[in-house]
């Protein structure tokens, strides 16, 4: 029984919360959450799906903000076979976030313009496992039958367990571009150059403890009560001692301090950079195209260790946790004065990130294309919705109930008052369902196949301002 089986969960990688790819966050404006496509956009949020487009902005100074609530309930379950409460345990974590904002800024003259945009780019909440995981309880289920394997030496057995696991573990990731773009050809076509820089910060708190069991031995005078694991180890390995079975005695004892409780309070940081680029075409008032590249940012992750009872988590140790680079397309088209509609693609590329070794278990990039209609009801209402499907390239040997990833329907609905030429008021609600998603393996500690299975539910409710100034 190796020490840190009791913790190999909490090793769990950010992963995005909201809308987008494996880590990546793409709902990074009010306008996102109402259509789902935004990479040809013309509007304030073009500083993030298509910043070139901010050269063709009317001349002022352009600041935008967005407020979105977001809850997510992520499902996982698990048939390992001496798991209490028999096959296909269920364990659920949550996140909530009261507060996400974004912000987008520009300030446009003649045919330069300069931009500056934050938000989550990734992570964004707490997620919290009042029951632990799967892979957290599936080596403590294994005691019982490990103390029944003594049985021939000393008349022990048991069957059950009991234990308190509780883990929280949270991830964001600051995002902020600064850049400026270019118009050419009275407004038609125009370029922007940018970068993005991006801070993470992880956070893991969670214990594991009171492990009981309920042996019987009538050497020992056990009767089948639950009492703790602890008890129990050090008082079989004192009495295999005083039978001469002194190498059985240490097996047992080592056993003994597998089983102690355990605590992990550890933080992880770091900081990276990566250029963007932009393309905008827009040959009249119906149709716009926008093109954005953003390269790979190499993120390299620092521990810092207040408690680790594992080993896992060795203070000032670093490892990789790349965010992949993006490539979005988009069309926007009006086919009235009153109803637009736009087509969006980005292409996540995943496999050439550095992530410790698990990109090689991605069988492909992973992508999202969406849609959105938008139409003016009357001059002062706009109402929009939209549909995205985002497909991961995940294998099953990739998921885990520590990190999955799921492909997805996402639909958005919503709309903006249009207070008057300068201020604009939105509003949406996204609602995305996960494909589940399922892995058969073998437990590397007992032998023993299980099935495990992984589903999520995602909600983001948004109101966001915009101002000309």
């Amino acid at each position: 029984m190796k020490k840190q089986f009791l913790f190999v969960a909490l090793a769990i990688s950010a992963s995005q919360v909201m809308a987008g790819g494996v880590i990546t966050n793409t709902n990074q404006s009010t306008q996102f959450i109402r259509t789902v496509s935004r990479s040809a956009s013309l509007d304030d949020d073009a500083v993030y799906f298509n910043p070139a487009a901010t050269a063709q902005f009317a001349d002022g100074f352009h600041l935008q903000y967005g407020h979105q609530i977001c809850s997510q309930k992520r499902i996982t379950t698990d048939n390992f076979i001496t798991l209490n409460n028999g096959e296909d345990k269920e364990y659920i974590g949550k996140v909530f976030v009261p507060a996400y904002p974004t912000l987008h800024a520009t300030w446009k003259k003649n045919n330069l313009a300069v931009f500056f945009g934050f938000g989550p780019n990734g992570g964004g909440g707490s997620l919290e496992y009042e029951k632990g995981l799967a892979s957290f309880e599936r080596q403590i289920s294994l005691i019982p039958g490990m103390v029944s394997q003594l049985g021939s030496t000393m008349g022990l057995s048991a069957d059950k367990y009991n234990v308190d696991i509780n883990f929280t573990g949270s991830s964001i990731l600051y995002g902020g571009r600064l850049g400026a773009a270019y118009s050419f050809l009275d407004g038609t076509v125009a370029v922007s150059l940018g970068v993005a820089a991006t801070y993470q910060r992880n956070a893991y708190k969670g214990t594991i403890s009171n492990i009981q069991l309920n042996p019987t031995c009538a050497l020992m005078g056990l009767k089948g009560d639950m009492i703790p694991a602890t008890t129990f180890f050090s008082n079989a390995s004192a009495a295999l001692a005083a039978m001469g079975q002194t190498v059985m005695s240490a097996t047992v004892a080592a056993y003994g301090s597998a089983v102690a409780d355990k605590e992990v309070d550890a933080v992880q940081t770091g900081f990276g950079l990566a250029p963007i680029i932009g393309f905008s075409f827009k040959p009249d008032d119906k149709l716009n195209i926008g093109v954005k590249y953003e390269g790979r940012t190499k993120m390299e992750l620092t521990n810092d260790t207040k408690k680790d009872d594992t080993g896992m988590f060795t203070d000032d140790s670093t490892f990789r946790k790349d965010i992949p680079a993006i490539m979005s397309v988009g069309l926007g088209y009006g086919f009235t004065d009153k109803f637009r509609g736009s087509l969006s693609c980005t292409y996540y590329f995943d496999k050439n990130c550095d992530w410790g070794g698990k990109e090689n278990l991605m069988d492909k990039n992973s992508m999202d294309i969406a849609g959105s209609l938008e139409y003016d009801v009357i001059p002062m209402l706009t109402l929009s919705a939209g549909y995205s499907r985002a497909m991961s390239g995940a294998s099953a040997e990739f998921q885990s109930d520590m990190d999955h990833s799921l492909s997805s329907n996402a639909i958005g609905i919503g709309g903006r008052l249009n207070c008057s030429e300068k201020l604009k008021v939105d509003f949406g609600f996204m609602n995305v369902a996960y494909d589940k998603a399922e892995r058969t393996s073998t437990d590397a500690a007992s032998g023993l196949p299980h099935k495990e299975t992984f589903d999520r539910t995602n909600r983001v409710y948004s109101i966001g301002i915009s101002y000309l100034f």
